[in-house]
């Protein structure tokens, strides 16, 4: 972590970090329009509520079949070529659906265009992360984290599911084209990561079956994070987070029509407000982290986070609702920056894909699980209560999960770096500073 007190200006990134943003921006466009063009087709077709549940789920079932293990695939080869084979694979099947889309679609074609397309994206998040701290300094992955933080909330949350409405309204087939051609550029714009230093391969044992050495990689990376304390606590937060999110997410939409009185666009609006204070948190958390301690900050921003989500259930009116729902943003990200970063920096590089991917299996794996436990508490309850106890739960673990680390323990367990990013010559710094992304 940076030493309290350093100096506020903004970090240089790089020019190979720009490479990386660059393509994140495109990729994150392909996100936003596919994520919700995927359902509307469905829905244009068979309207059943069964049957886009089910979409969403097969979209998901990677990141439970997959995570692991992509982090050993991550921690076995090139992460650049990964990212590449993923954006390339993502492209190939939006325009393969294009011909498939013009030669009369059926619903089971959307179903695996959202598999494939899940597996992709499995990969890619977990290879993206753990190539970061090859291409900037230790010091500056906050920054670096809130710089790619920023497009994936704007183009995901905002921007995408409007855009993706148009297209379809202009037809099907231009829809999953646009889609296709932004994985498309995220691919060329990865050409530009060439002189990147590949990571360090764990090759298998000689004499090892595939299928053994990929268990015995598996164990190592989970073994990893058991027997760092600062880990094994911020992922069980991580979990936590998870369920308190998903539960109240999923209930959300009945709090705004029955409790707000919105409809269609109020809704709609109550979330971008959401998403602005995602955004404005990708800015402030950064910064947060030059000044405050890191666990400091994480076990804070889950707490505060935790109180939004009391506010939120608790709101009889819109503008006290956007109010906390707004802040609820800024502290999540002020929660998810500082605390991805801990990982990649905890982390030695032979083993940040395996350490990514159990990061998102925790985090992620839990919300099925919390938006059922949420629709069952409304249920037999309020949907005030789901709201109103998510938030206490989140205070209470936090406290119970962070509070009893302190921050030398960041230093005790860390390992040495063993990969550093090449220092910027004179020149490359004056161009940098030119066009710093």
């Amino acid at each position: 972590m940076t030493e309290t007190g350093a100096p506020a200006r903004t970090p240089v990134l790089g020019s190979r970090f720009r490479w990386l943003w660059t393509s994140s921006v495109a990729s994150n466009a392909g996100d936003g329009v596919t994520r919700t063009l995927l359902p509307l087709l469905v829905v244009a077709s068979h309207p059943q509520p069964l049957v886009v549940a089910g979409l969403t789920a097969v979209n998901m079932l990677p990141w439970l079949l997959f995570a692991l293990p992509a982090g050993v695939l991550a921690d076995r080869h090139d992460r650049r070529r990964i990212l590449l084979f993923s954006n390339l694979t993502r492209a190939a099947a939006l325009l393969a659906a294009v011909g498939a889309f013009a030669a009369g679609t059926s619903l089971a074609v959307l179903f695996v265009l959202s598999f494939v397309l899940g597996i992709a994206e499995t990969l890619a998040e977990t290879a993206a992360p753990a190539m970061l701290p090859d291409i900037v300094a230790s010091e500056h992955l906050e920054h670096a984290n809130g710089r790619l933080f920023a497009p994936q909330v704007i183009l995901n949350e905002m921007a995408g599911p409007p855009l993706a409405g148009l297209l379809v309204g202009v037809g099907a087939t231009l829809a999953l084209a646009t889609g296709g051609a932004l994985y498309g550029l995220a691919a060329v714009l990865l050409l530009g990561l060439a002189g990147v230093e590949a990571a360090p391969r764990t090759a298998p044992p000689p004499g090892t079956s595939a299928a053994r050495s990929m268990w015995q990689d598996l164990r190592t990376g989970v073994s990893f994070v058991l027997t760092r304390t600062a880990l094994t606590r911020t992922l069980a937060a991580s979990a936590l987070y998870g369920l308190v999110y998903s539960a109240t997410f999923s209930m959300l939409v009945l709090l705004a029509y029955r409790t707000l009185h919105l409809h269609a666009t109020g809704y709609g609006l109550l979330l971008t407000v959401g998403s602005v204070g995602s955004v404005a948190g990708t800015w402030l958390a950064p910064r947060l982290s030059r000044r405050l301690p890191t666990l400091v900050m994480a076990q804070w921003s889950l707490i505060l986070s935790g109180a939004a989500y009391v506010g939120l259930g608790l709101a009889g009116h819109v503008v006290a609702a956007g109010a906390a729902i707004f802040c609820n943003g800024v502290f999540m990200m002020s929660w998810n920056i500082p605390v991805l970063s801990l990982r990649q920096r905890f982390a030695p590089p032979e083993l940040q894909g395996r350490v990514m991917s159990v990061s998102r299996l925790c985090s992620w794996g839990t919300m099925p699980i919390g938006a059922a436990l949420g629709g069952l508490l409304a249920r037999t309850t309020s949907v005030t209560t789901v709201f109103v106890s998510s938030g206490a739960v989140l205070i209470l673990g936090s406290v119970a999960l962070l509070a009893p680390l302190r921050q030398d323990v960041l230093t005790g367990e860390q390992p040495e770096p063993s990969r550093v990013p090449r220092q910027h010559t004179d020149t490359e710094r004056g161009e940098h500073d030119r066009g710093t992304v």
